[in-house]
């Protein structure tokens, strides 16, 4: 029997591993779509990614397995495979995946490993571990190239090219990634910090806005902006009554996200969004619907503005996807001068409040107005 403490075994970590940092080879990742690409099964079924449409998963991703009692071959440069940052650890990985299935399948949740081990490799590796899901193989590298996942090179012993899938995780939902975890650090500790991330996702209903949600919007509007009047780019939105999607959370109002469709420029400004908590993941799933219902409405981008003082803005919506566009200076000014006279010169953090700072996020394609769907609901 294997000892967990014996830091030679493929069930252990030692250490001193070094710890990868983010090369930003995964960023590209977050809300592409899942590609129209069967890959071959443990299960003796090949399983299409386009597939998971229909129900929430789990991918993770792994170099490759070990084998007890047969170490590692050196790095084409001569390197130590536990002197690589993230190599080491996917028999951990894998087996937290394991241990924890059974509450991903509680929360309806699929869960499958990738690898580009080959299917017969991975098979003996389901065996001797009771792995109770279906592990994936991309031994021909087609998902890797299709999607440019970030790799790396190590000679093998046996089961698979030399090509190597970098250790990440996925949450995938309605046909596309919406969460990406790379790298991973520890790789044992993987599956909790996914589940955990999963439970809150799930737990959020989000749905067009409708008349019942009028009082709660209005509170958060005057709550978070003081106003039912937002501006953005020298506009100004009766923001109460724009469409956009609410979040509830065990039936209570959990955030709101408000849109303005411009048809003819084929884009849509996010004009709010807020949430009753940080951290709790509404945020993020209210701007996945607004991405999701421009794109499927023919937008070629999803935009917004924020103050020059936004810190904590800037960086959620950077860390979502999107970038910084065009900064339209001295728009403070003009809102003092023209609408807001109490405008404070002084914003967050000590930065003097001067300008709007304008983020999108383009859609590579969009698909033909004929198929565009309809606007989310609003007040009447």
């Amino acid at each position: 029997m294997t000892d967990p403490a014996d830091t030679s075994s493929p069930y252990s970590l030692p250490p001193d591993l070094p710890v990868p940092t983010d090369d930003g080879a995964a960023a590209h990742l977050l809300h592409a779509a899942l590609p129209d690409l069967p890959l071959p099964s443990t299960g003796g079924l090949g399983i299409n990614l386009r597939a998971l449409a229909t129900e929430p998963a789990v991918l993770f991703f792994y170099p490759r397995t070990g084998i007890p009692g047969q170490p590692p071959s050196l790095g084409l440069s001569g390197e130590d495979w536990d002197s690589i940052p993230g190599a080491r650890g996917c028999t951990p990985q894998s087996c937290g995946f394991r241990d924890l299935h059974a509450q991903f399948a509680s929360l309806g949740v699929r869960v499958l490993g990738v690898s580009t081990n080959t299917t017969d490799h991975q098979r003996e590796f389901i065996e001797r571990n009771h792995i109770p899901f279906d592990l994936l193989s991309d031994a021909d590298l087609r998902l890797t190239r299709a999607l440019n996942l970030p790799t790396f090179e190590f000679p093998v012993e046996s089961g698979g090219p030399t090509t190597l899938i970098r250790r990440m995780a996925w949450f995938a939902h309605a046909g596309r990634i919406r969460k990406v975890w790379y790298p991973v650090f520890p790789p044992d500790r993987n599956a909790e910090v996914v589940l955990e991330w999963t439970r809150r996702r799930l737990a959020l209903t989000i749905r067009p806005i409708s008349p019942s949600d009028a009082a709660s919007i209005d509170a958060d509007l005057r709550r978070h902006w003081l106003s039912t009047t937002i501006h953005s780019r020298d506009r100004a939105f009766a923001a109460d009554y724009l469409p956009g999607f609410v979040a509830l959370r065990a039936g209570r109002h959990a955030g709101h996200i408000t849109l303005s469709f411009d048809e003819a420029a084929r884009e849509c400004e996010v004009v709010t969004l807020s949430t009753d908590q940080d951290g709790q993941g509404a945020g993020s799933a209210l701007l996945d619907a607004a991405f999701d219902h421009a794109r499927s409405a023919g937008a070629r981008r999803v935009f917004l503005t924020t103050t020059n003082d936004n810190l904590r803005a800037l960086a959620f919506y950077q860390l979502r996807g999107m970038s910084l566009v065009t900064v339209h200076r001295g728009m403070m000014a003009r809102y003092r001068d023209r609408y807001l006279p109490g405008l404070p010169r002084i914003g967050q953090n000590g930065i003097p409040l001067r300008d709007e700072v304008e983020l999108e996020y383009a859609f590579s394609c969009s698909p033909p107005p004929e198929s565009r769907g309809d606007h989310p609901g609003t007040k009447p």
